[in-house]
This record gives C-alpha cells, structure tokens and sequence, in this order.
C-alpha cells in the first residue's frame, strides 16, 4: 500500500509559513512566488484533509492542528538535514555530533580539549552550541549536553563527571606583597557574584569563620566568562572553579588568594536522550569525556561510577 507522505516541497512549504506566521515571508525564505507557497500549503491540506492555517485576509495563524503539525514537521526536517550534512561531510563514514554546553565551559574548557579527541578519531566531528538552561532533547537534534546541576533530567541519562569547588580568586593587587588577605579581609573586598550561584559567597565565610559581613553586595553576573573577566580586570574577588581558570592561574592574571575553598551544591554532568544511549560515536564520547574528567574526580567516585539514569522530573 502507498504511504501516505507529503512531498518533501509541501511540507517545506508549510514549515516556512508556519515559522513566520507568513506566506509573503516563506515565499521569501524559500525563493518562491507566494502563489507557489499558497498552492503547496493548500495541497498538503487536501491531502491530510485538516485545515492547518486560518486565513483572515491576507493573515495566517495556525490552528491547533497546524500547531502540533508544524512541530512534528520542523523536527523532522531538522534530522534530514542533519543527516544530508553528515553524510556530505563524511561521506558515509565517522559521525557527527550535535552537543551543548553551557557557554564558557564549552569556550574554556570543552572545545580546547577536543583535539584529543580528534587525533584519536579523526572521522568524527563535533559540533557545539552554548546553552544556558534545561530543554527537552525530544524538541532538539542535540545528541548531549553537558551542564551543571542536578543528574535529573527528563526522558534522558545522566553521566556524573565532577563536582564543583570554589577558590577566591582576583588580580594581584589584592595580594600584600607575596602575602594572601586573611578571611575577614578578604570579604570585605568587592565580591563578585554569579548569578547561579547567589549563596557561594555566603558558603565561603562559612567555611572560613566569617562573620558580620554584608556578603551579598557586589555586582553580578551572568555566566562564568562575565565573572572571569572582570575578576581579571581587577574589580574585585570572585569564587570560580580552578578548571575553568587554569590558563589565568598560569599567566598570573588571577591569584588564589585563600587556601579555603567551597563546593558548590551540584555537580557537572553530561546528559544524553535515552533512545540514543547505545549509538557508537555517543559512547564513545561519553567514554573520552570521562577520561578528560577524572583528574578532577573523588577517588572512591573513581573507583565506583556514580549510577547513569536521571530519575524523572518532578
């Protein structure tokens, strides 16, 4: 029996109009009349029989129908484009994958070491996009992403790769001579914030005895990379984790300025979607990313893995 499948120009069609709530603006996009974009639209309707746009002049919306059509229709040119792309890129050999990452983890720490993985499978490329919060991989093409928080992550599998400790950390100008600032000097510098992390600074002075300070003042920040270059420039003391800031220790752009150090409520994990956890080039990414990882790894975490399920979303 023929299968009931639109062609491949009907469905594009409907997917430009759907996005831009336009036909003028989908015949645009697609280098069309938009009589050709009406008629292919109107076409797919017959086919399927449900009106998928109401029509009020010369304005579109979709109906509820069109909604939940245009979302399946999206999703699935998305993973044939993937899959063209992949296939001209390797020609049928290696694999491509699609990975997030919260944005200066992947600047910072992530992109720099995948020439690693590189030289060990040249075949394969890995593309990576910044991400800040939680999405549903049902309405991505991304393969994984690697994040910070809680392993609970719906319909999808959890890595644990590390926790996060926090050093104080600014520009030397902060230091007496060679001399560090005691604790309660040190808080009562300029503290510098991340906006993820309201309570690390008030963690810190308690793991360092501090008291009666107003550990809430100071700007805030973003992401990681905001906190880091103002650290650097000198406007204050900042909590960062040393993985993220090793090429700045390194330089002496920034010093540790107090042996105490805090761990942040959460850890590092990377997150992948169930149905993809037994393809190859996944594995052996996951694999490579915990080798590049366990440097940073308790002991007895290395010794016994932590469990790879996320529970589901409450």
């Amino acid at each position: 029996m023929r299968r009931r499948i639109p062609s491949m120009t009907a469905l594009i069609a409907f997917d430009a109009a759907a996005r831009h709530q336009s036909v003028t603006r989908a015949a645009d996009e697609l280098a069309l009349t938009e009589s050709a974009v009406s008629r292919q639209i109107s076409l797919l309707e017959d086919q399927l029989q449900v009106r998928l746009f109401n029509r009020v002049k010369k304005r579109i919306s979709l109906t509820r129908a069109g909604v939940v059509y245009a979302a399946d229709v999206a999703s699935t040119i998305s993973r044939i484009e993937r899959g063209t792309l992949e296939i001209m890129a390797h020609e049928g050999e290696g694999g491509i994958l699609e990975i997030a990452a919260l944005p200066t983890v992947g600047t910072q720490w992530l992109i720099p070491r995948l020439t690693s993985l590189y030289a060990e499978r040249p075949d394969m490329t890995i593309n990576v996009s910044a991400r800040s919060n939680r999405f549903l991989f049902s309405e991505t093409t991304l393969d994984g992403a690697l994040y910070f928080g809680k392993a609970s992550w719906p319909g999808a599998f959890s890595d644990y790769l590390f926790d996060e400790e926090l050093v104080p950390v600014g520009h030397a100008k902060f230091l007496e001579g060679d001399a560090r600032p005691d604790a309660h000097t040190l808080a009562s510098y300029r503290l510098l914030h991340l906006m993820t992390r309201p309570e690390a600074w008030r963690a810190w002075c308690v793991e360092a005895d501090v008291t009666h300070e107003n550990v809430m003042r100071g700007p805030r920040f973003e992401i990681q990379s905001m906190l880091i270059s103002a650290a650097c420039a000198g406007q204050g003391v900042a909590l960062l984790p040393r993985f993220l800031i090793a090429d700045q220790l390194r330089s002496g752009k920034l010093k540790v300025l107090s042996d105490v150090s805090v761990r942040s409520e959460g850890a590092y994990y990377f997150s992948y979607p169930e149905d993809k956890a037994d393809e190859p080039h996944l594995t052996f990414f996951r694999a490579w990313l915990q080798e590049q990882t366990r440097m940073f790894q308790p002991r007895a975490t290395q010794a016994r893995p932590r469990p790879g399920r996320a529970p589901s979303a409450r």
